[in-house]
């Protein structure tokens, strides 16, 4: 076959003109691709109007987080990764909408890995991009002489290209770690981001008592020198018992740190307590059920799955466990003694996701043994970091299935400490 000769430059086709590009950037953006998320619809439209605008200053991520999501402008950004999230999720968007729907589209918008400036070219091969360098034959022959006569210069260059190597290595290393955290992460979040209806957050609370300044002065008195036996004369009002009255610091903590993560990301949020939720509310949209031994909502849900809790006892004589049905005798997973009863210096949690079949509404438990298992599940759920190794240990296809994850934290100083992933179960 003899080769045809590219066609000469005048002859190419010209480079998209902005009409060009935003009749193709409005098709895009209604296509259904991109109909499911508005972020990702608004931030590809101010990319590509910045791009054709040439004002390049705001395509940095700090500015397009303060004008697409929201951030103060100085907010740190090794700490917040939204735009990289929903970057990437353009991306997969914009990749997915050229497989389906945007075959016919004579212009192809993308957003190259590792920036947020768009690029622009024709699905017929003709792009925007300057064509790259090549050498020819005699400089090409003339380079590898002048390489071959000064040994210096050779070992210059082995130690240039082992450099270069090692740190290819290294940022392929990163990039696969981010790669599949970030698509974990995404799958995981993605039916919420679909949803029309606002997350419902339902939050456990004890009953609390309240007493009088001297009763409550004497029951203090009693705890801080051991009393066994306390004789008090109540009198009625002395003592009073609100339901739902009292919540954990560390559940506090986990509901503040779910409730940021999901206004972030712009979802709607609708928090109530255990005792305002109904069955109906339940079914009706997506679901996050903080807790487990005060959220029967939660309990009732682990129930029949594989990882449940387990107790027995009150106060200072409770103990706690997960109990694995798929495995008979002691349970691994037990606290004799919780906090504040006694020093805790582990605590577990399970993660469940339930999908139903019919609706494919999605209800997600978030629960530990104890407050500080609550509190670092929580944290597993919205930092995109964990949940790598959540990648490696789940089987494949397991973002259209349920799932448990089994999560350990060590407790110091009564601050837990990151969570380590000890079991997961796909079904």
């Amino acid at each position: 076959m003899i080769p045809t000769k590219p066609p000469a430059a005048s002859q190419q086709r010209p480079e998209p003109n902005r009409q060009q590009v935003i009749e193709s950037l409005n098709r895009i953006l209604r296509s259904p691709t991109f109909q499911g998320s508005k972020r990702c619809q608004d931030l590809l439209q101010f990319l590509v109007l910045k791009r054709l605008e040439g004002d390049f200053d705001s395509l940095k991520e700090r500015v397009i987080g303060a004008a697409i999501f929201g951030r103060k402008i100085d907010y740190d950004t090794s700490n917040d990764a939204i735009v990289r999230v929903k970057a990437n999720e353009v991306r997969k968007r914009l990749a997915a909408c050229y497989s389906e729907t945007g075959k016919s589209e004579p212009l192809r918008i993308d957003l190259p890995v590792g920036s947020y400036v768009p690029v622009f070219r024709w699905q017929d091969g003709t792009s925007e991009q300057p064509p790259l360098e090549v050498v020819g034959q005699a400089g090409a022959a003339s380079a590898f002489q002048n390489w071959k006569t000064k040994p210096q210069a050779r070992r210059k260059s082995f130690i240039a290209v082992g450099l270069a190597l090692g740190l290819a290595i290294l940022f392929l290393g990163r990039w696969i770690y981010v790669r599949f955290s970030t698509d974990a992460f995404e799958s995981f979040w993605a039916p919420f981001d679909r949803s029309d209806e606002s997350v419902l957050l339902c939050i456990p609370a004890r009953e609390r008592w309240f007493f009088d300044a001297p009763v409550a002065e004497a029951l203090k008195n009693a705890s801080l020198h051991g009393k066994t036996r306390l004789d008090l004369v109540l009198s009625p009002g002395n003592v009073a018992l609100v339901p739902f009255g009292e919540m954990s610091v560390q559940n506090f903590r986990a509901i503040l740190q779910l409730a940021t993560f999901l206004a972030r990301r712009g979802a709607k949020i609708d928090v109530r307590l255990v005792s305002e939720v109904s069955a109906e509310a339940i079914r009706k949209g997506q679901v996050i059920l903080l807790g487990a031994y005060h959220n029967p909502w939660a309990m009732e849900l682990s129930s029949g799955l594989r990882y449940r809790f387990e107790s027995v006892g009150q106060g200072s004589s409770e103990t706690t466990w997960i109990r694995d049905r798929d495995s008979s005798g002691e349970p691994k997973w037990k606290v004799s003694k919780v906090w504040p009863y006694a020093s805790q210096e582990l605590d577990y949690a399970i993660i469940s996701r339930t999908i139903m079949p019919v609706s494919r509404q999605v209800v997600v438990s978030v629960a530990g043994l104890n407050g500080f298992g609550t509190q670092v599940a929580a944290e597993f759920l919205s930092a995109e970091h964990y949940w790598n190794e959540f990648a490696r240990l789940a089987p494949k296809g397991w973002e259209e299935r349920n799932f448990q994850i089994v999560l350990e934290t060590r407790i110091v100083r009564e601050l837990p400490n990151p969570p380590r992933i000890l079991a997961v179960h796909v079904w």
